[in-house]
């Protein structure tokens, strides 16, 4: 009899160890870039040939007075999408590969295709805020590279326009035998933004398809003027765009990725998490054995109150102390309930 009951303490034991190396809670923050602390408009992409997941981020320069020029992609990865590794910042046509870029380069939108990843990438000539604190013109710009060379292999292919139209902030899906690519652009006479999209079944030849005349980007559906970063990705039977108006995330549903309703607003108020405790900014989404897991950068020290005062209490974030500038890369579960898109960041995320 006391061996029998021996035994069963012992696979007790067993069991009580298995389930927490296999319940793995997600940490907070979920990464920080290891140079300057300015993680930020994260991308999470899954290599088949790695088995691994990756985050593409801009890497800003929160330490330095230029913190949103000069900036280079940065790259972390995980086998598990708990556990996050540095990996250093891409090269470009063989060049970079270091923290402060030659160009800049913003919110990279990736896609695998067969043994090939593709990356649109806002991309400016600046260096130096002579323009402004963010620099002047920006472009879609399309770079590829093997599976096998996810970092240093990146070679140019093109932009994706013209140069009279002003870009930013990319997003890429697949719908069936055809690539989409959506951003935020307008024309250099043009006083509004809208959302431009582009289609292609070759990454060679892209079809213009315009301003999207939904209700995305379209004050009338969503009471605001001003919205960047759009995301676009497919889960439980339809696809859904978030974008981020400085405010909490804009979240939007489709049934073709064509015609998108507004649904409301996401992660606008800060969580109880550490370094989780203001608005989430510009989003990428992981599904995961039919789980989708939302990725976005938080300024934790940022003074959105003192942005948003009119006359001399007015402090935009380029005039705050640089401390106001890092950012962090959070994780949290997206869920539905009675069919629309929410997030509670202060649930743990469990594996």
């Amino acid at each position: 009899m006391r061996t029998i009951y021996t035994i069963f303490i012992f696979i007790l034991f067993l069991s009580c160890n298995f389930n927490k190396e296999q319940l793995q809670g997600v940490p907070a923050p979920l990464f920080i870039d290891p140079n300057y602390r300015g993680s930020c408009d994260p991308e999470i992409v899954w290599n088949e040939h790695d088995q691994l997941w990756y985050i593409y981020y801009t890497a800003r320069r929160p330490m330095l007075d230029n913190t949103w020029l000069q900036t280079p992609i940065g790259v972390a990865v995980s086998e598990d999408i708990v556990n996050w590794e540095f990996k250093g910042y891409c090269k470009f046509d063989g060049v970079g590969g270091e923290k402060d870029a030659s160009s800049t380069y913003w919110a990279p939108a990736i896609i695998a295709e067969n043994d090939t990843l593709h990356m649109f990438v806002t991309w400016k000539p600046d260096t130096i805020p002579t323009i402004g604190a963010w620099g002047g013109q920006g472009w879609i710009v399309h770079y590829k590279t093997p599976l096998t060379n996810p970092v240093n292999g990146w070679l140019k292919v093109g932009a994706l326009h013209s140069d009279n139209l002003n870009a930013i902030d990319a997003t890429v899906y697949k719908n069936r035998n055809q690539f989409h690519v959506w951003f935020k652009g307008k024309e250099l006479t043009a006083k509004k933004n809208g959302l431009y999209h582009l289609a292609t079944t070759d990454f060679n030849s892209w079809l213009e398809l315009g301003f999207s005349k939904s209700d995305v980007f379209n004050a009338e559906a969503t009471g605001s003027n001003f919205e960047e970063a759009p995301y676009i990705f497919q889960w439980k039977d339809k696809y859904w765009l978030i974008t981020d108006p400085h405010d909490g995330f804009f979240v939007y549903s489709s049934k073709d990725a064509e015609n998108w309703k507004f649904q409301g607003t996401i992660l606008k108020e800060g969580g109880t998490r550490n370094l989780d405790t203001s608005m989430a900014r510009h989003c990428s989404v992981a599904v995961k054995n039919d789980r989708a897991f939302i990725v976005y950068h938080v300024e934790p020290c940022r003074r959105y109150d003192l942005e948003k005062l009119k006359g001399e209490g007015k402090q935009r974030i380029f005039v705050q102390p640089l401390k106001n500038r890092e950012s962090v890369l959070q994780m949290a579960e997206l869920e539905i309930i009675d069919g629309k898109l929410v997030c509670n960041r202060d649930k743990q995320v469990v594996f």
